[in-house]
């Protein structure tokens, strides 16, 4: 492989791996947001309501933050790509430009 092309094919990987973490998140966040059915006490004192509402609650808390540091790494990945995309841009640009300012 030429060495002008590593750029743009280091570029393309690491920007279908953040759409496919960031799609992959939307999608499981999507897909828990249809399947969530709440834990409901059968009944019973205070204390067993208060652990079960605390253990749902501990439970989002998980899965979002899960979904936020997934979604959170594929937009650096996707960011990175986009770096990769403009400065290989750039770099075959500026040689055309300098080639037409020379006549």
């Amino acid at each position: 492989m030429e060495a002008s092309k590593t750029p743009f094919v280091t570029g393309v990987a690491i920007l279908l791996a953040g759409v496919l973490i960031v799609v992959s998140g939307a999608f499981l966040a999507f897909e828990a947001y249809l399947n969530y059915r709440p834990l409901l006490p059968a009944g019973g004192d205070l204390q067993t309501s208060i652990t079960n509402t605390v253990y749902e609650l501990l439970n989002l808390v998980i899965k979002l933050g899960f979904l936020g540091a997934m979604i959170w790494a594929g937009s650096i990945l996707l960011g990175k790509g986009v770096d990769l995309f403009k400065a290989l841009y750039i770099k075959e640009k500026k040689p055309k430009e300098s080639e037409e300012t020379k006549k």
